[in-house]
Formats: structure tokens, C-alpha cells, sequence
């Protein structure tokens, strides 16, 4: 992975909404709001997109604040902090992660990290979305997830530390039976969370289709939302998304629906509409420049997609929350 682009720890929600999949569904979150709220810093509209390798990939590291880039891929983040906490940007909302606890968001939506409480280290762990989509996990975990929750454990686990501390310590091993150990330790505390339940701290972005796949249709999503990844911000239509994997536009409109809850065009300017509220709350860019940066064809379809998806005008946003 290229230097400087590691930077890749878990969006955690600003406010503490329902603790799900759980039995005491729909109580408050336990989990402690204790960060304090500066004013985000200015940032770049540039954003960083990449992929991971197969199936789970684990790092660990000092988390930094990314002055530049946001960043989006298609792979699940599970992420564990010690003795620190953050601030992400997730298009620009800002989220806060606890530290000590497993948490886990699916990362195809652009984010950045902007702040550092403390001083401790992160250690992540990527699931590829084929992988997850095959491990047959929870399916309100799993639903929560895909509809761009952030979700996280509800309790302090003991033997979380020394579970992701073993994880960090075996980075360099190459050997494949340890990596084949670590993707199943991995899939077994996801299952473990789902059992012991978890809090959703950042709401959905979506709605999930609620919808089960498998087999080559988990192969065909999981290429169409790479391919997505890599071009969100590319004048790409349903077309070209169903052509990255291989399918009819059809069949990629029915996968989207079975697993989003919306066309492929829908999620496309769902993702294309965050980032151009945060670019026009954030920067001075000029708002044909904001349309066609955030891969609208033209401004009087940006300027439709934004009233449609807000309620305003691009400019009236920028009036309202340019910070």
C-alpha cells in the first residue's frame, strides 16, 4: 500500500441512537458520548480510493489526522483502538470512535479521520464484501451494516485487547495457515458480537433491500462495488456498473435492490450528494465545479439530484452551512 494511505480507521457515529440486535432493542446506547466537539478543520475535496487484498487484510499502527484525503473502498472495516479515541469526517458528518471497543462500518462512503484524542495505537481489520457476505453472519447485523450504519459493541470485552494485540503482533508472519487462523478468529468475534449485541451509533445511509445473496450473485456485487469504489466520482451510469461485472443492467438493478433497497443509480447519487454538501459547506469551489467533480453529467442534473435529495439549492445550502 502506497505510503501516507493507511489511514483507515472506523467512522463512529456523533450520537448514540439505538442499541440494535440486541434484546433490549431500541433503549439508549450505553456507549459514552465523552469527546469534546471542536469545529472540524477545513479539508480537500480530493478523495482517496483504493482496494484491499483477499478476503481479511490486518494492520496496525499510530493513528494520524489526513489533512488531504478522503478515502472510500468497498471492504468492511472492524477497528479497535487503545488508550486513544478519534473524530472521523464521513462526507464531511462528524462521527466520534470510542476507544477499547470492536466496531465495524462498511466503507464504500468517503471518509477521513480529524482528529486524535490521546496518544495509543489502532488496529484494523478488512474484510473483503464477498468475504462477509459469505460468512452468514446475523442478518441485522449484517442488513445494519450494508445500509451504511456504524456499529459497535455495547460492553467492554477483556478479551478484546489481547485478541487484537495477537493480531497486531502477527502482521509480518507470512505463514498461511496463521492468516487462514486470523480470518476465522476474525468471522468468530463478529459472530460473538452478534450474539452478545451491539450498538448502532451512526445511523444508515441507506435502507438495506433486507435481502440474502449468494453464490456468483455475491461475486457479482461485491465486483459491481469495487467497481463503484474506484469511479463514484466518474460520469459512470447502471450500464457501466453491470459491464464491470459481467452482467446484464438488469440483473445489476436487481442486485442492487435485493441488497441496498435502490437502483444503482439511487446509490450513485446518494454517495455523489454527500460528498457535494460536504464540498459546498467546506470549501469555495464554484458549484459547476462541485457538479461535475462529484460526477454529475451536467449542473441541471446536479441541481435536481441536490433539491430532490435536500430540499434546496446547491447555493441556499452554502448559505446555511458553510462552516
Amino acid at each position: 500500500m502506497a505510503s501516507g494511505k493507511t489511514n483507515h480507521q472506523t467512522c463512529i457515529g456523533l450520537l448514540c441512537l439505538y442499541c440494535l440486535g440486541s434484546p433490549q432493542a431500541h433503549r439508549p446506547c450505553p456507549i459514552p458520548r465523552s469527546l469534546p466537539m471542536p469545529t472540524p478543520p477545513k479539508i480537500s475535496e480530493s478523495v482517496d480510493v483504493f482496494s484491499h487484498g483477499r478476503d481479511v487484510f490486518i494492520e496496525s499502527h499510530v493513528p494520524w489526522v489526513d489533512s488531504r484525503f478522503y478515502h472510500a473502498h468497498p471492504s468492511i472495516e472492524i477497528n479497535y483502538l487503545r488508550d486513544c479515541e478519534m473524530r472521523y469526517s464521513f462526507s464531511g458528518d462528524p462521527v466520534d470512535v470510542p476507544r477499547e471497543r470492536l466496531c465495524m462500518f462498511w466503507a464504500a462512503y468517503p471518509h477521513r479521520v480529524t482528529h486524535v484524542f490521546g496518544q495509543g495505537r489502532i488496529t484494523n481489520a478488512y474484510v473483503t464484501l464477498q468475504q462477509f457476505l459469505n460468512w452468514s453472519l446475523p442478518p441485522d447485523m449484517v442488513d445494519q451494516v450494508m445500509s451504511g450504519a456504524i456499529i459497535c459493541s455495547l460492553n467492554l470485552d477483556p478479551l478484546d485487547q489481547p485478541l487484537v494485540a495477537r493480531w497486531a503482533n502477527e502482521l509480518d508472519n507470512s505463514n498461511p495457515e496463521l492468516q487462514r487462523l486470523h480470518r476465522h478468529e476474525v468471522r468468530a468475534r463478529l459472530l460473538r458480537l452478534g450474539i452478545e449485541g451491539w450498538g448502532q451509533i451512526s445511523p444508515p445511509r441507506t435502507t438495506s433491500g433486507g435481502m440474502r445473496i449468494g453464490g456468483r450473485a455475491v461475486e457479482s456485487f461485491d465486483a459491481m462495488m469495487r467497481f463503484v469504489a474506484s469511479n463514484m466520482f466518474e460520469p459512470i451510469t447502471a450500464q457501466d456498473v453491470a459491464d464491470a461485472a459481467g452482467i446484464s443492467r438488469n440483473y445489476a438493478i436487481t442486485l442492487f435492490k435485493k441488497m441496498l433497497g435502490m437502483t444503482v443509480k439511487s446509490y450513485l447519487s446518494d454517495l455523489r450528494i454527500r460528498h457535494a454538501k460536504m464540498l459546498l459547506a467546506e470549501t469555495d469551489n464554484k458549484i459547476v465545479s462541485v457538479a461535475f467533480d462529484c460526477g454529475f453529467v451536467s449542473l441541471s442534473s446536479f441541481y435536481e439530484a441536490f433539491g430532490k435529495a435536500t430540499g434546496q439549492s446547491p447555493a441556499a445550502y452554502r448559505d446555511t452551512h458553510m462552516t
